[in-house]
Formats: C-alpha cells, sequence, structure tokens
C-alpha cells in the first residue's frame, strides 16, 4: 500500500533550514519549551537505557546530548547547523560533534547502539530514507528512538493565517498514516508508534511568532511565509489568533507529535 502523495513532501533546501536554525543557536534554549517536554516524554516512553555509544541526532544547543552523557553514555551529536554544534561543544567537549544530515547520514554501518532524535526528523526529505540509514548506523540488539511532528501541528496558526492573507505560512506535516507507512518501509514495525497532542499558550501572536523563531522553525518549505511580517499583517494575525482562543491571552499552538521507539534484531 502506498501513502498518498505529501503535500508535505516539497524539495526541502536543507542548506537555507541549516542557516534558520544557526540563527538561532543563542536563543534556542529559552525558546525550547515543546523541545525539552517531548524529548523528556520520548525518553520516558523508551524506559531504562543500557550504557553505549549514542548518536543524538539533530542535537540542537545539545540539552539531551549534555544529559545522555551525563548518565554515562558516548556521545556523538550531529546536527545540520554549525553555530547549534558550537554550543554543543561548550556543554560537552567531551562529545564528538559532527554537522551532518539525517538524509544522507557521515557514519558507518553497526557504529552506535543507539540513536536518539527528537523533533528533528520532519526536516527530512525521505523520512524512510533517513530511517534506514539510521536502521544501518545502529547495532543489532540496538535502539533507535524518535519523535517527530505529525499532521495537526500548528493548526491553529495556520488558521489565523488563513484569514490574514490565505498565503502558505505553515510548514505541512505528515499524516499519522503515512508515518505509519514511511516506518513499515524502513523495516521498522509501525506498531511502536505513538501519538499525543501536546498544546502550548502565548500571551499573543506576536509571543508565537517570537518562540518560533527562537528555535530556528521558521524555514517553510513552500514559499517565504514568515519575511513578509509588517505591523498591518501583525495587526491582522493577532486579531484572527485571538478569535481562536478560549480566553484572552491565551492563544494555543498545539503539535501532534509523533513517538517511536524501537529495538533492532
Amino acid at each position: 500500500m502506498q501513502p498518498k502523495p505529501s503535500k508535505a513532501l516539497e524539495p526541502h533546501d536543507k542548506d537555507a533550514i541549516g542557516r534558520t536554525f544557526g540563527r538561532a543557536a543563542a536563543s534556542y534554549d529559552s525558546h525550547a519549551q515543546l523541545q525539552r517536554l517531548v524529548g523528556e516524554r520520548l525518553l520516558t516512553l523508551a524506559g531504562p537505557l543500557p550504557l553505549g555509544r549514542v548518536l543524538d541526532l539533530g542535537c540542537g544547543s545539545g540539552h539531551f546530548t549534555e544529559k545522555l552523557a551525563g548518565q554515562g553514555h558516548q556521545l556523538i551529536a550531529l546536527d545540520l547547523a554549525s553555530p547549534m554544534l558550537e554550543h554543543t561543544r561548550l556543554r560537552c567537549p567531551e562529545v564528538l560533534c559532527l554537522q551532518g544530515d539525517a538524509d544522507a547520514l557521515p557514519l558507518g554501518s553497526d557504529c552506535v547502539d543507539m540513536v536518539f532524535s527528537s523533533l528533528a526528523l520532519q526536516w527530512s526529505q525521505d523520512l524512510t530514507q533517513a530511517l534506514r540509514q539510521l536502521r544501518r548506523t545502529v547495532r543489532p540488539g540496538g535502539r533507535i528512538l524518535i519523535s517527530t511532528l505529525a499532521d495537526g501541528s500548528l493548526n491553529e496558526l495556520a488558521q489565523a493565517w488563513n484569514q490574514v492573507d490565505r498565503q502558505p505560512r505553515v510548514n505541512r506535516f505528515m499524516s499519522e498514516e503515512a508515518l505509519r507507512i514511511a516506518v513499515a518501509s524502513a523495516g521498522l514495525n509501525p506498531a511502536q508508534l505513538s501519538f499525543d497532542t501536546v498544546t502550548l499558550h502565548y500571551d499573543s501572536a506576536l509571543a508565537v511568532m517570537r518562540a518560533l523563531k527562537g528555535v530556528g522553525a521558521t524555514h517553510l518549505h513552500q514559499g517565504d511565509g514568515h519575511r513578509s511580517l509588517n505591523r498591518h499583517t501583525l495587526t491582522a494575525l493577532e486579531q484572527a489568533y485571538q478569535a481562536l482562543a478560549a480566553h484572552p491571552g491565551q492563544l494555543p499552538l498545539s503539535y501532534r507529535v509523533c513517538y517511536g521507539v524501537f529495538t533492532l534484531d
């Protein structure tokens, strides 16, 4: 069974994605509430982890790199954005830091005991291929822990923008069905996927936009999007977004999160 063509599969400009996240490196930790919540949830779902060599794929500024290294694991930290890796190096000088892409993983076969990748694979051009590469790098008996975003993420922001100008302003994500198919096509068990919705709240549309910019999540695969945020546009967005709030000053921003915990044969 083949997935329906995904609207989220426009060709991804990885250099542009890397630059966007690189510009956010200094502000990342102060805005990464979702990233910490999801990463902690992923570790909880995984349960106790035997010590070994771990690839932190999409390490960002190194929060979970530092946490896993502190537990006694040997870490490899990999990210698209070199400024993010500089922050990781400062946090974890003993960790091997590599600039690279999940779609072209610069690692040999059977070289790690576990991959931890939280909220990075939504930037992959081909999730099945990325997961196959993760399988290749993990030794038999090892584990792959992933989280990524699914269709339904950022819906409130998309609805508000639609009221403003009907232009594509929010990235689109794979459906739950397409995620399961991609996992199965990579030789992993889709029954090991689970889904949850995380909703954060902000006092204004400007705060929402600043939070997304603060973690580098403003690159749009399908257009310029956030770049034309002038005062008139922001006022219109604020009015549209406030209409979605159950309580004034409590603007919801929801994420549909996909978690996967796999053990390789």
